[in-house]
């Protein structure tokens, strides 16, 4: 059997597969419960529903996604992050765009990595302190050309450390790709949750072993693939984006056999709503990292888009007129009925009103909206509807407009060089049924809700491969050669050559279904008249299913 979890905002969503051979396996259960305050409760719950009449022994894996860290920073509450950096020859990072907890300092490297500029010790010492002085909670070091080279961040993470005994994290050992400030920004996030998940997975850890599970636990990544636990307390930005990833993988297992249409995926939560484009059958892929908390970084991620539309949120009311405020303050009125009067009625209240759907107290709904317009509840409702399809429908078309204006890769990096244009959408989540006829109309394209719908993005978490990527440098003038996300560094002749590059690569990752997504080499002419090469592999595991459903 497998197990996926996912922690939402407003629900815990599980679902328990069980393998049927031949590579299928078919979904046993699902359950679905109310994300509580104390996340392990919500944990709790829904695995001990699952598992109340089976054995935990057969479970051969747990794999859970979540959007704890990204709603923490989201909301402010993520960790203080001091940032030590060098930066070298072309465009500056600006201080001011990174707040009073960035500091810049002497040190500088080349283009390819060579220390022009040694660091100040005792420079880097003073700003470290500075910033502990601050009450940073955690400490990121970053230098321009670091993954070429990690003199200048050792320097400065054994200034950090001497200072402040929680976490100190180097850019380049998280990410090895060049672009500066998306790496930094990677960086930053990484350690202003990597307290939060490490709480979370220690809850998570207990909850399992409650329910007298053993089995080895994946973390879900924005990529659609997972890693271990380990892997999750070192990098767990990698997850930030990981509930839109867990809707896309569910769609993908249970429209396996449609793999001509462009498809529309809508699913819509609680808090949220997310949209996402399938190009002939399989997931988009961001072309060079996500944006997070308004920032680029080089988290590689499916293609998605949230708004900030869902059951749960707000519905203001103006002169007669309702409108969507993108906030969830709870859950809808008719589940809340002590909350009545005291804040509005949400999108889910307007559906009970409309008879779309009778979920909680539907008594309640309608007397939130007879309290906000008495004697036309039943038409103050249409009309929040309506606002609401409208948000959705602009939001849908802005997305496709913007994903056909970018270059976009399919999960294998292959470059989609079609006008993406879908001509049926499928709609995901607890509103999935009550949704779908009105999102056809809306849309005017053909709208369905697949059986399952509601628990996808469990049984996309429970789906998923593991998957890996990496990038290698090599100079053989200066005879280095280094993959900064594995940690390995080494010595080089001027005889190495882009074939080596490639089969050393392929090898540190383990050789099977690891594939190059990435390669180059050009001759460099020093200023002692010396040429060697440079030269630069990336590689990566597919997204992909562990198994197809029957």
């Amino acid at each position: 059997m497998f197990l996926g979890v996912d922690v939402g905002g407003t629900h815990t969503d599980a679902v328990l597969l069980e393998e049927s051979g031949a590579g299928k396996v078919r979904v046993a259960a699902t359950a679905k419960a109310l994300t509580k305050e104390r996340i392990i409760d919500g944990l709790n719950e829904v695995l001990g529903e699952l598992l109340l009449k089976r054995k935990a022994k057969d479970v051969k894996r747990l794999t859970v996604s979540t959007t704890l860290g990204l709603n923490s920073v989201l909301t402010g509450t993520a960790d203080k992050v001091g940032i030590l950096a060098t930066q070298g020859p072309g465009l500056e990072l600006d201080p001011s765009d990174w707040g009073d907890l960035f500091r810049s300092l002497d040190g500088q490297q080349d283009h390819r990595g060579h220390v022009v500029k040694p660091l100040d010790p005792q420079a880097a010492l003073q700003a470290a302190k500075e910033l502990a002085n601050l009450k940073v909670d955690a400490f990121v070091v970053a230098s321009k050309f670091g993954p070429k080279n990690p003199q200048l961040e050792q320097s400065m993470f054994e200034a950090c450390t001497a200072v402040h005994r929680g976490p100190v994290m180097a850019a380049s050992r998280l990410f090895g790709g060049l672009n500066f400030p998306r790496r930094l920004a990677g960086a930053v996030l990484n350690a202003a949750v990597k307290r939060l998940y490490e709480t979370f997975l220690t809850d998570l850890t207990q909850s399992a072993c409650a329910q007298g599970l053993n089995c080895p636990i994946k973390i879900l990544k924005a990529d659609g693939g997972v890693m271990s636990m380990e892997a999750a307390r070192e990098k767990p930005v990698l997850a930030l984006a990981a509930g839109p990833a867990a809707s896309l993988l569910g769609l993908w297992a249970l429209t396996a056999d449609d793999d001509q249409d462009d498809i529309l995926m809508i699913d819509m939560g609680g808090t949220s709503t997310d949209l996402a484009l399938f190009s002939r059958g399989r997931p988009l892929m961001t072309p060079i990292g996500l944006t997070l908390a308004r920032r680029p970084t080089l988290v590689r991620g499916l293609l998605t888009r949230s708004i900030a539309l869902g059951g749960d949120t707000d519905l203001e009311f103006k002169d007669g007129a309702p409108s969507i405020v993108a906030r969830r303050r709870g859950p809808a009125l008719a589940f809340a009925p002590k909350d009545l009067g005291q804040r509005p009625p949400t999108l889910t209240d307007a559906f009970n009103v409309l008879g779309l759907c009778a979920l909680g107290d539907t008594e309640v709904s309608k007397k939130a909206f007879e309290l906000v317009s008495p004697g036309q509840a039943v038409e103050m409702a249409r009309r929040a509807t309506e606002v609401a399809l409208t948000t959705l429908k602009d939001a849908v078309d802005e997305f496709i407009r913007q994903v056909n204006q970018q270059p976009v890769y399919t999960i294998s990096d292959y470059l989609v060089d079609w006008r993406l244009d879908p001509h049926q959408a499928i709609i995901l989540g607890g509103p999935a049924h009550t949704m779908a006829p009105l999102v056809e109309k809306s849309l005017s394209i053909p709208t369905k809700a697949p059986e399952g719908a509601a628990t996808a993005n469990a049984l996309g978490a429970s789906l998923a491969k593991p998957t890996v990527e990496a990038e290698l440098y090599a100079d053989t003038e200066y005879g280095t050669l280094s993959v900064p996300t594995l940690n390995y560094y080494r010595n080089i002749d001027s005889r190495y050559r882009l074939e080596n590059a490639k089969a050393e690569l392929l090898k540190l990752m383990g050789g099977e279904q690891i594939s190059i997504t990435a390669e180059e080499s050009f001759n460099q002419l020093s200023d002692r008249g010396q040429s060697g090469k440079v030269i630069r592999v990336a590689a990566q595991s597919a997204t992909g299913l562990i198994a197809s459903l029957i």
